[in-house]
Parts: C-alpha cells; structure tokens; sequence
C-alpha cells in the first residue's frame, strides 16, 4: 500500500515540475513571446464610468490570472487566449506568425479581433497549427486585413467549429482561392463573413459545406432575389 501511495506522490510531484506560478512555465514563456505583438497580453482592461477604458497592468506573475487567458484547472495548460484590440496602438497592417502559438496544446478559443493583421509571415500561417493545436475549435480573425490568401491554410485546422472572418478584405474570387476552401473543415458548424466584398457569387461557393449550422453574409454586396432554398445544410 505504501508504494502505491508513493507512486502517485510520484506522478503528482512529475505533473507540477512544469509549473510555473500555477502556470506551465513554457507557456507562460510563450506568452510572453507573443507580448511584442499583443502588448496588452498580459495587462487588465476595465470600463470606466465616463465610457473611456483604460488599461491596468496585471499584478500576478501567474498567466493563468490574466484577464486575457484561461487554463484547464487541473494542468494549467492554456485553453482560451482572448486578444481582442491587444495591438490597437499599431498603426500599419503587420503579419503574424502563427508557430508562436504552438506551445499551447490544449488551445481551444483563439480570438485575434481588431488587431490590424493583414496576413502571416511566409511558411507560417495557419497550417502551422493543425498539427498540434488539435483542440482548436472557436477561431476569431474578425475586424483585421485578412484576404483570400490565407484560406488555404485556414482549411487545414479540421478541429474547428466556429470560424469568425467578418470585417476583413475577401473578395469574390476563382477557385483557386475562394472561400469554398473551407468546405474542407468538416466540422465547421458556424462561419462569419460579414462586411466583406463577396456579392452574390459567394452563394455558389457554400454548398459544400456538410456542418453548417449558422452562417452570416450581412454587409457582403448581395443584390437582387436570392433563392437559396436547398442550397445549405441548415
């Protein structure tokens, strides 16, 4: 009886060695490579009553506390990372390199909103991703300067759920870069693309689309009668 209780003494001890501050140190360190791009990673935001917002630096040490991330209680691995205006300072269109994420394997929410991100560094786009990043289900690229370009990589994070690209800059395009692509992710119950150059012949590139369960087309140019009965899954 003893040596099983030493055993599990054993794993438990083996399963904290990582952590850092209640934290896994790797990913604290990943975070924080990401803090030139998202300078706000790991500060607090708060509404004020006049309706101004200001933006107060977080006192823990541990990224688990952060306003902007939550963890899986029990291995302190990251599971959501909320970005949303983390670069809003940034007053040219940058390009992102996804493999910064990489560390963090048990992701599953990655919101990016309003960062002006016109696309990734070269070889590292989203395919980087779907490798390990297997738990990846809600991704938000809404309110960016997004384009046609990265769709390819986007369809290869077959995990995903719901896939937000509303206010970006794709546009009604050949095959070869549309936004049937994402047909491909067989999962896919929820696909925003509102607010973007699109018209009518996007409707011909959705009926691929076997999951489909809630889908946004406001703001997208559609002219005319549209007859879409029969067209989509839902």
């Amino acid at each position: 009886m003893e040596s099983k209780w030493l055993a599990m003494v054993l794993v438990v001890l083996s399963l904290g060695s990582g952590l850092c501050d209640g934290c896994l140190e790797e990913e604290r360190f990943a975070l924080f490579q990401l803090k030139p791009f998202f300078e706000f990673i790991d500060y607090k935001f708060q509404d004020l009553i006049n309706d101004d917002s200001v933006y107060e630096k977080e006192s823990s040490s541990n990224c688990c506390e952060w306003e902007r991330v939550e963890c899986n209680p029990i291995s302190g691995r990251v599971t959501h990372l909320f970005l949303n205006y983390s670069s809003y300072e940034k007053i040219q269109y940058w390009y992102l390199n996804t493999s910064l994420f990489l560390p963090l394997v048990e992701l599953q929410n990655l919101s990016l909103h309003g960062n002006s991100i016109a696309g990734c560094v070269a070889n590292q786009g989203f395919e980087r991703l779907s490798s390990k990043l297997d738990k990846l289900e809600n991704l938000d690229l809404s309110n960016n300067h997004f384009n046609n370009s990265i769709l390819a990589s986007l369809s290869q994070l077959s995990s995903l759920k719901s896939l937000n690209l509303a206010r970006n800059v794709f546009t009604r395009s050949n095959p070869t870069n549309g936004i049937e692509m994402l047909s491909k992710l067989n999962n896919l119950e929820t696909l925003d693309l509102s607010s973007n150059r699109l018209g009518n012949k996007i409707l011909s590139q959705l009926d691929g689309f076997a999951s489909l369960k809630s889908l946004r087309l406001e703001d997208c140019g559609l002219k005319g009668t549209l007859d879409i009965q029969g067209m989509f899954p839902f």
